[in-house]
């Protein structure tokens, strides 16, 4: 059988190959589907973990990087409204 040339563009042919590929694996035992659920979701939980954590180290260099900008006439008001909102909510 040739085998063709990927192409971004899939059929409903192509995916219902897939699942059959799919389902043909978890019958065969060569995974637990079980095993592949708990993969997939810990991959999952990781995955936003990773995101809120990379997201609140931006927005605290982005902040940090703000406040040298306190005595530039259009900037400064804004950086200053910001620090006194974040001090807020430390109290």
């Amino acid at each position: 059988m040739p085998k063709k040339k990927p192409s971004s563009e899939k059929t409903a042919k192509d995916y219902e190959q897939l699942g059959r590929m799919l389902a043909s694996i978890y019958e065969n035992g060569y995974i637990d589907r079980n095993q592949s659920y708990k993969n997939s979701f810990i991959k999952g939980v990781l995955g936003g973990l990773g995101g809120v954590i990379g997201a609140t180290i931006v927005v605290a260099l982005l902040l940090w990087g703000l406040s040298f900008f306190n005595e530039i006439p259009l900037v400064g008001p804004f950086v200053n409204n910001i620090q006194h909102t974040i001090q807020q909510g430390k109290q």
